[in-house]
């Protein structure tokens, strides 16, 4: 009797014995540990802070404490790409931005960060919607598509109505919102705020738009506590940066 034939390019039988074994269980590979949004590994900005190390995860609040000169606005200036530190890595996504050369800098704040400085450096010449629309343009929008979220961005601070007023025409408090809206108008990563003098009322603006956004801060104020979410308190004490009690 013949054996029938074995049909062509058919696996080979594989015999198993005892002494091979159980099969190996291959186990998932863990998932990476998220990469912080912005990060700094032993910052140091002199003569103050010496060797700060600092994460902050997307969409999270950190507050800068100390006292008068603890260097607050110059370690804030070093984390936001204005300054660069005398020692030590700063990185947004990963990327060490203490090695970019200036144009790259100036770019990467351009698209990624948004200000809000002691002074709120609002163009005179341009309405309260044309100086929301700017950093937008700045970070290539067009106009007429930067206009239309500048439209947008005001109703939501309620200011509609003044849209087409200069700053020049607005009142104290409706200029610290109109600087606080021209900072998130853009999407940014990260907004950098440095203002101890702003009021209450605009930081809860600035923290509930940036929640909405998905944005996250970093913060100096003198106010003793943040209304809205809960920060990251960190306090420059000497010459450290420590989480605040």
């Amino acid at each position: 009797m013949f054996e029938a034939p074995t049909p062509l390019n058919a696996p080979e039988p594989i015999h198993l014995s005892r002494a091979d074994g159980p099969r190996p269980i291959r186990l998932p590979t863990p998932a990476p540990a998220p990469v912080p949004l912005l990060e700094a590994r032993r910052v140091t900005v002199p003569p103050e802070v010496l060797d700060a190390d600092f994460a902050l995860p997307r969409g999270g609040v950190a507050e800068l404490r100390g006292p008068s000169g603890a260097a607050r606005t110059a370690l804030l200036r070093v984390l936001a790409g204005l300054r660069r530190p005398e020692c030590g890595e700063v990185l947004l996504d990963g990327v060490r931005l203490d090695l970019l050369d200036d144009h790259e800098l100036r770019e990467l704040r351009r698209r990624e960060f948004g200000f809000v400085l002691g002074d709120a450096m609002l163009v005179p010449e341009l309405t309260a919607a044309e100086n929301c629309a700017l950093p937008q343009m700045l970070a290539g929008a067009e106009r007429a598509e930067a206009m239309v979220r500048a439209v947008a961005v005001l109703r939501d601070f309620g200011l509609s109505g003044l849209r087409d007023r200069f700053p020049g025409q607005l009142s104290a408090a409706h200029q610290q919102l109109l600087t606080v809206a021209r900072a998130v108008a853009h999407r940014p990563k990260v907004l950098f705020a440095d203002v101890p003098d702003l009021s209450g009322p605009a930081i809860a603006e600035l923290l509930d738009a940036a929640r909405h956004e998905g944005i996250a801060v970093v913060l100096t104020t003198a106010l003793p506590a943040l209304p809205g979410r809960a920060p990251l308190p960190l306090e420059i004490t000497g010459r450290a940066l420590e989480l605040a009690a």
